[in-house]
């Protein structure tokens, strides 16, 4: 080749890379051009707030557009876009956005968009990660998404109590997962999902590359299905807040990788497969608010657990604490609260070095405290509601500088309080309520530095002076001191150098409490604004006049104090106030006129004062209004205003005469209304037993009503207690009575009520207690064709009628409760118990007794008593006081033996019958409950008697009745 032809080739190769080189950057440059020209026109596009932006405000041309924030590039194209939190609103629809056709990452989380996510999602096919999580989307996902085949992680979750929320509804969930097979990651938590438990899990089952599966609060339905056993890779799961309602895969003790199980709150049933605790890789497990889900903790004898969080809250897990828990090196949160756990508290405890949340609260733990030394990043210690007991030493805390929070509450802690307790460095609650600690309180160091916001040691035993100490705690909220037996006089200007205190409980003590000098001291600040106040039984005798400047009061109890006279008319003016307590004093009347009367007043107690003339009807909100033992004598022509949201109302035991309002028919919300022992006449209101949707209680004993009780009851009926004791009714008993399914006592005893005994009460599977005494019935006592059980009849009274004949055998025999053991009686069926409202907290209260006044129960103790001393006992005598509003009553055994009728005891029920008795039932009873009453009764003696051929010990008051002549004729062997 001549080199002319090579110099040739050579010029015209460089010529062309020359004009190759040339356009490309020509290109480029329009290219990269045409990149920023997209990110402005974006920012004039969108709507946001340009004072709390952080981002967009700052776009502008004077700076290299891939040095904007939340702008990321690759050789000058935009792969990176975050917009996050830029208060945006307004939608997406022709943006320009879906032009950055190199994006691979888009973040647009946390702003108010409030439109549907845009179809032209589509055109971003590069994408990897798509955030669009609390943007203020809405409606349905577009099918679109599937477009996005790169995608590895999506995020489109929602508030979960957002209204407009994203839906995955139709086509269904395969359709959309079907080309995401590089995603490892998806959030959809509060997105609408309306698929089934197969198709959901098999359409995810199909993202074999997934990691991260977080769908809480997805409206999910179960069962899961095996189909997600496929997805090996899986180290999240969080599905918590649906509604599975089936039993845990025990596929997931599978998943080796799994760091994270969520399940909390979704209807979980059976039991929870021990396996997944030994789960090596497994750092947070949180199976709470499944109450019917159950399990044990396993023995954890292995080495390198990673586990950090365990929740079981609410759960039916029962069975110790295992010793080996101390092998969970790195657990810092332990939630077993509301389960079903026992036995002592294991010493391995003190070994979880890294523990900062525990929670053993509502369980049935025993024996003593153990220490917690070892745990000095422990912040928070709930043993609240179990029965522990034994002393809590000083030196259990020795060390916990972090501790904020301590509530050993209801247990049956002993001894002295530690002075050291309230030294603690970090803490802000103390909570020691509901135990047996005694003696005196010492006066703790350095209380002006304490960090202490709570302070609850009410329901002990302590006794002398209030310590000065706790006037000194600055950051004080809430002094509980109430129901203990501190003594002296306490002047209330001591607590007005505390700035913050909220709450303040002195009531039930044996102090004398002063507050007549609280205004008198200029020197002091002015009283700190209380939002509750308690000084029951705190022998005042006037009103505290500081009360008139305390307009944040929503709670004000000053019951059982020696307050004479008027009642001022500025109680009435808290705008606040919900709560008033003014009973047992000597109140005659109300100041007038009324200002600004209780306008948010919910609940007004009056009872056991000296008010006379007409009911004062003081709120129209009220929803417990007590005016019982008073001598009110006349109610309000519009009374019936007033009672529009009352579920207990009380009048008993004033001076009311004539006939019932019929105003009370129209409150149509009342769950307890209390007419009893006043002088009302006339018929009952048939209005009263027909509009019964909601009433609970209906107390009408102990006045001069006539007639027959309406036979108006509906088959709707929720009547839980009927007493209708001590009128001149007349009549048979109503038989729409059996409507009434829910009914647990019925009282119709000292009237004047005929026909012949109700089997059809038999129906009422709930009745407990049953007085028909002192009537007209007549005939004989029997069911003759009736297979009712009776099943949880514990007190039958039938004295003082016409009846006749032999009891029925086959009749006692049915009352089958009567008879058994107090402690399985106890255990299955419980304490009687009255739920006046629907939706009462069974997780939280689920062993207390739902809302009922004492009143209702004293009453149910005396339906027995008052012919002779010689009924003793009660029906209820055990209280344990629950809260404010209510307690629980534990039923105890009665016996009655009055000369010419006999009670006879049955496990804890009570039945009192003519002596017309079978002659098989009789020896039966003498063979069998002799021991139980001799338990009971220690002081009855055991004498033994011959009977035909046979020798039986019997009790000493039994063996007078038969001196009596009480048993007649030969008894034979059954």
């Amino acid at each position: 080749m001549s080199l002319h032809r090579v110099l040739s080739f050579l010029v015209s190769f460089c010529l062309i890379n020359l004009i190759i080189s040339i356009n490309v950057h020509v290109v480029t440059g329009h290219s990269l051009v045409h990149q920023e020209s997209l990110l402005l026109h974006l920012k004039e596009s969108l709507q946001f707030n340009p004072v709390k932006s952080k981002k967009l405000v700052h776009w502008n041309e004077s700076d290299s557009y891939c040095q904007w924030t939340g702008v990321s590039c690759n050789k000058g194209h935009v792969i990176g876009l975050d917009l996050s939190e830029e208060f945006i609103t307004g939608g997406l629809n022709n943006s320009s956005l879906f032009n950055l056709h190199y994006l691979q990452s888009l973040n647009l989380a946390y702003n108010v968009f409030r439109s549907p996510i845009p179809s032209e999602i589509k055109k971003l096919k590069n994408l990897k990660h798509l955030n669009l999580s609390n943007a203020g989307f809405y409606g349905q996902i577009p099918k679109e998404i599937s477009y996005l085949k790169n995608l590895v992680t999506l995020d489109l979750s929602t508030p979960f109590t957002s209204q407009n929320t994203l839906e995955l509804k139709n086509p269904n969930v395969a359709i959309y997962f079907q080309n995401l097979t590089e995603i490892k990651e998806l959030y959809l938590d509060g997105v609408r999902v309306s698929s089934g438990g197969k198709e959901w899990c098999r359409g995810l089952s199909l993202l074999r590359k997934l990691q991260v599966l977080s769908m809480a609060s997805c409206n999910l339905s179960g069962p899961i299905d095996s189909s997600l056993s496929k997805l090996r890779s899986l180290r999240v799961i969080r599905l918590n807040l649906n509604n599975m309602s089936s039993s845990v895969p025990k596929f997931f003790v599978d998943f080796a990788n799994l760091t994270t199980l969520q399940l909390g709150n979704c209807g979980l049933t059976g039991v929870f497969p021990k396996g997944i605790f030994q789960i090596q890789a497994l750092k947070i497990l949180d199976v709470s608010d499944n109450e019917h889900l159950q399990g044990s903790l396993p023995e954890l004898l292995q080495d390198g657990y990673l586990l950090e969080a365990l929740n079981l809250s609410n759960t039916n897990f029962s069975g110790q604490l295992v010793s080996s828990i101390s092998n969970l090196k790195h657990l810092s949160t332990l939630d077993l609260s509301d389960c079903q756990f026992n036995g002592t508290l294991s010493a391995s405890l003190s070994e979880l070095a890294k523990l900062v949340h525990l929670d053993l609260s509502f369980n049935k733990f025993t024996g003593f405290l153990p220490s917690f030394n070892k745990s000095k990043n422990l912040q928070y210690l709930s043993l609240f509601h179990n029965e522990l007991n034994g002393v809590v030493s000083s030196t259990l805390w020795e060390g916990l500088s972090n501790l904020h929070t301590i509530d050993l509450g209801d247990n049956f802690f002993s001894g002295r309080v530690p002075s050291t307790l309230f030294t603690l460095p970090s803490l802000q609650e103390l909570t020691l309520s509901h135990n047996e600690f005694e003696g005196f309180l010492d006066e703790f160091p350095n209380a002006t530095n304490s960090k202490l916001e709570l302070v609850d040691i009410s329901i002990n035993k302590l006794q002398g002076p209030i310590p000065m100490s706790f006037s000194l705690l600055k950051r004080l909220s809430l002094l509980q001191l109430s129901l203990n037996q501190f003594n002296g006089t306490i002047k209330l200007e001591r607590f007005q150098t505390l700035p913050n205190l909220d709450v303040l409980g002195l009531s039930h003590n044996n102090l004398l409490v002063d507050a007549t000098t609280i205004e008198n001291n200029p020197s002091l600040p002015p009283f700190p604004r209380l939002s509750m106040l308690l000084l029951a039984s705190c022998k005042l005798k006037e009103f505290p006049s500081f009360l008139r400047n305390q307009s944040q009061l929503r709670l004000l109890d000053l019951s059982n104090n020696q307050i004479h006279g008027t009642i001022p008319k500025w109680i009435w003016k808290f705008e606040f106030m919900i709560i008033l307590n003014l009973s047992k004093n000597f109140l005659t009347d109300l100041e007038k006129p009324f200002e600004n009367p209780g306008s948010n007043l919910l609940r007004l107690d009056l009872h056991s004062n000296q008010l006379q003339g007409t009911v004062p009807m003081i709120t129209k909100y009220g929803s417990h209004l007590d005016y019982s033992s008073n001598k009110f004598n006349s109610f309000p022509s519009d009374i019936h205003k007033y009672l529009q949201f009352t579920y207990l109302l009380s009048f008993s035991n004033n001076s009311f005469g004539g006939q019932i309002p019929e105003s009370f028919c129209n409150s149509s919300s009342l769950r307890l209304l209390d007419l009893s022992h006043n002088n009302f006449d006339g018929s009952i209101p048939e209005c009263l037993t027909a509009r019964n949707d909601n009433l609970r209680v209906l107390n009408l004993a102990g006045n001069k009503l006539t007639g027959h009780i309406p036979d108006t009851l509906s088959n709707s009926c929720n009547l839980r207690v009927i007493d209708l004791d001590s009128n001149t009714l007349v009549g048979a008993i109503p038989k729409s009575l059996a409507y009434c399914q829910k009914l647990q006592v019925l009282n119709l005893g000292n009237n004047m009520l005929n026909n012949e005994f109700p089997c059809f009460l038999g129906n009422i599977s709930t009745l407990r207690v049953l007085i028909l005494r002192s009537n007209r019935l007549q005939g004989p006592i029997r069911c003759q064709h009736s297979t009712n059980n009776w099943e949880m009849l514990h007190i039958v009274d039938l004295a003082s009628n016409n009846l006749t004949g032999m009891v029925s055998g086959s009749l006692l025999q049915r009352w089958t409760k009567m008879m058994g053991d107090d402690n399985e009686a106890h255990k299955r069926y419980g304490s009687l118990f009255f739920d006046m409202f629907d939706n009462h907290d069974t997780i939280r209260f689920k062993d207390l007794i739902t809302i009922i006044d004492r009143v209702i129960v004293m009453k149910l103790n005396q339906m027995l008593v008052g012919e002779s001393p010689s009924v003793v006992d009660h029906l209820f005598a055990y209280l344990v006081t629950a809260n404010e509003l209510g307690g629980r009553y534990l039923d105890s055994v009665t016996v009655v033996n009055k000369g010419v009728e006999l009670g006879f005891t049955f496990g804890f029920g009570l039945i009192i019958l003519p002596l017309i008795f079978w002659k098989r039932w009789r020896l039966w009873y003498c063979k069998n409950m002799d021991d139980l009453l001799h338990k009971i009764f220690p002081q009855l003696e055991f004498v033994y008697e011959q009977l035909g051929e046979q020798r039986y010990r019997n009790l000493r008051c039994f063996s007078k009745l038969w001196e009596f002549g009480v048993f007649d004729g030969d008894v034979t062997a059954p």
